[in-house]
């Protein structure tokens, strides 16, 4: 019987891992192109992975000041190939994307875990949402191992950020920070009777920032019928439709975060409450696209604070607090490279325990039926055994030998089998002794003949 092939190794490749990541920004791009960006998700990664053939894996993650795709493809990729990939993406989202590749992709996606490219520097929120973004990829099987691995690190490192820095108690929450603008208007903000309009993961972010300040009298309004489930599960009491200008009327603070493209609080709603009540309102509009209609803000006795500016009030973490936060980051990004790279070459693992395996079952397949087995023929056994598996290294050492490549072949068997061969490669040729089993190589040869004569 000839000795069977190694197994074929697939979609291979000494390349570096085929991660390529699309960023919008507030800061560059504006928050207008965020949220046209932000629009255009829903359904991404599927229509993705069925128009582009070379895309094996995507993660979308949108929040209040950035849209971040992630794909990874496969390693080898043409000019043009690629090229039509960042064509295609940018299109869907509006706009001329920052584009990372590979190295690049990892840093960037950690420091974004772990609140260090957030409009508040260190914002507790930013992990969360890359969390519940790589849970959605995964449940709809649109991500990729190694898009899962990055994103699992990323968060790894994040936990590592709070836990060894001040970051996280310096770099406020955007919710945080829009709190701190209103309590210059409402003063005291605990107790503050409040209607959050939205029932989203930002809108769970509010929450847990308003009973911070003490706001216990909180309300929560929904255009698409998720206000009572929401409320239920947050401690919180529901408004109905019919509802709204009255919760409009009792509150003093009004929380938007619904974002879904079309104002959800009218003009005319504000005005009919306003003249319920002889207080003023302050609204803070957390969406990333507005959810106030045009004319709110020059209503008497309202005061609309926007993500923008927001934005331009956020305070600085600390410069040592930051730096340390790098270091940590860096050395995450060091490790998950390190951890791609060695899963790049599982192909090549299972390949070659797949051929062992097969082998083997070659081998005890011959063995005498039986329950007992004579010494003699276990030794022949383990012999013939061992002379197939060095089969295919004996010829390519041969081979190695003629083209003058055979240091190259030794070093590669040091890799391989952790051999120690320190004898000149003339003497080496010379008693020709098979490297791994130590068996004479002619003596190789003609039991292998032998065999495949039978």
């Amino acid at each position: 019987m000839s000795s069977p092939p190694f197994q074929k190794i697939k979609k291979w490749s000494n390349e570096a891992v085929g991660l390529s990541s699309y960023s919008v920004h507030h800061l560059r791009h504006g928050l207008n192109a965020v949220a046209a960006a932000s629009s255009t998700t829903e359904g991404l990664a599927q229509d993705l992975l069925q128009r582009l053939p070379e895309v094996l894996g995507v993660l979308s993650l949108s929040t209040c000041n950035r849209v971040e795709v992630i794909i990874e493809t496969a390693p080898v990729l043409s000019g043009e190939q690629r090229a039509g990939v960042d064509r295609y993406i940018q299109s869907r989202l509006g706009t001329v994307c920052e584009i990372r590749r590979d190295r690049q992709v990892l840093e960037h996606l950690f420091r974004v875990a772990c609140g260090l490219d957030s409009m508040v520097v260190g914002e507790r929120e930013i992990s969360g949402q890359l969390r519940r973004a790589l849970k959605v990829a995964t449940q709809q099987r649109v991500s990729s191992a190694t898009i899962t691995r990055a994103c699992q690190g990323a968060l790894s490192t994040s936990r590592r950020v709070a836990q060894l820095t001040g970051i996280a108690s310096q770099g406020r929450s955007v919710v945080a920070c829009a709190l701190d603008m209103a309590a210059r208007r409402i003063d005291p903000i605990a107790g503050t009777p409040t209607l959050l309009i939205g029932t989203g993961s930002y809108a769970g972010a509010a929450v847990a920032a308003l009973r911070a300040r003490g706001v216990q009298d909180i309300s929560v309004y929904s255009t698409s019928g998720r206000a009572e489930r929401f409320a239920y599960g947050h401690d919180l009491q529901p408004v109905a439709k019919d509802q709204l200008v009255s919760a409009l009327e009792a509150a003093t603070l009004i929380v938007t975060c619904r974002g879904l493209g079309s104002p959800v609080l009218t003009k005319e709603e504000v005005q009919r409450a306003l003249a319920l009540s002889s207080g003023e309102k302050t609204i803070l509009d957390l969406a990333l696209q507005t959810d106030i209609e045009d004319g709110v803000a020059d209503l008497e006795r309202v005061q609309v604070i926007d993500l923008e500016e927001i934005s331009a009030h956020v305070p600085e973490a600390g410069k040592v607090q930051v730096k340390r936060a790098e270091e940590i980051v860096a050395e995450g990004v060091d490790e998950a490279e390190a951890l791609l790279a060695d899963r790049k070459m599982d192909s090549v693992v299972v390949a070659l325990r797949d051929t062992f395996r097969e082998v083997l079952a070659d081998e005890v397949a011959r063995l005498p039926k039986g329950d007992v087995i004579p010494r003699e023929e276990v030794e022949y056994a383990l012999r013939h055994l061992a002379a197939r598996l060095a089969h295919i290294p004996t010829i390519n050492a041969h081979r190695a030998g003629r083209e003058g490549t055979g240091s190259e072949y030794v070093n590669a068997l040091q890799q391989v089998w952790g051999l120690d061969l320190d004898m000149p490669l003339g003497q080496q040729e010379e008693t020709q002794v098979c490297p791994m089993t130590g068996l004479k190589v002619d003596d190789l040869k003609q039991e292998i003949s032998s065999e495949e004569g039978q």
